[in-house]
């Protein structure tokens, strides 16, 4: 590294030295133009050959070491995630947890899926259910059931909370909205690689993709 550190300041005084004796008005007017001056070329050469030798003297393969049989890397998995990296993993993992992120008053920690969730993270919380395959009706019944329970305490509030006795109770939701909602959610995991949609063979299944526990 002192030997590196020691061309690159050989290279940085060369360059101060050449813009000193070089007059303002005349480095300008070089900047402004598109063709390069004579005197820059040695310097990008200079420049080249410093990046040539550094990799060539330090970016050795290792079969061009000695004794580079006797090297075992056993940490693998740390590599790979730092190299490849798995944002569907990643993903996975933020709409499973998806309350510690928000950090709301009306999504609690728990093992219960609530309905106050996202529905993309309430379908990725009750794909955890199933195996490989998700039957897309059974799926959809659950989702329908939070979504509908969900409603339901909320009017039972309303019609409890003496302040609003005068006001409207909240309308459950339609069984088209809540098929759109359903449809975007599985739209949005098909996306992010979290399932794949069902084949013509057996279009009422769908196929759920694991990323490691």
């Amino acid at each position: 590294m002192s030997e590196i550190s020691d061309k690159v300041k050989e290279l940085q005084s060369t360059t101060i030295s050449a813009d000193s004796v070089r007059p303002a008005k005349e480095k300008w007017a070089r900047r402004s133009t598109a063709s390069t001056g004579n005197s820059t070329v040695p310097l990008n050469e200079k420049a080249a050959v410093l990046l040539q030798d550094v990799t060539r003297k330090y970016l050795v393969p290792v079969e061009c070491l000695p004794f580079h049989e006797i090297i075992c890397f056993k940490n693998v998995d740390v590599l790979q995630s730092a190299l490849i990296g798995n944002p569907r993993r990643l993903v996975q993992l933020g709409l499973l947890k998806s309350q510690s992120h928000l950090k709301c008053s009306c999504c609690r920690n728990g093992t219960a899926v609530s309905g106050s969730l996202h529905d993309t993270s309430i379908m990725c919380n009750l794909a955890q259910e199933y195996g490989d395959i998700i039957n897309l009706h059974d799926w959809y019944m659950t989702f329908e059931g939070i979504i509908n329970s969900t409603n339901s305490k909320a009017k039972r509030k309303s019609y409890s909370s003496p302040s609003k006795k005068k006001s409207k109770p909240l309308s459950p939701e339609g069984r088209a909205m809540i098929q759109a909602r359903f449809c975007r959610a599985v739209t949005e995991m098909q996306i992010t690689g979290l399932v794949r949609m069902p084949s013509k063979r057996r279009p009422e299944l769908v196929q759920r993709i694991a990323f490691g526990p």
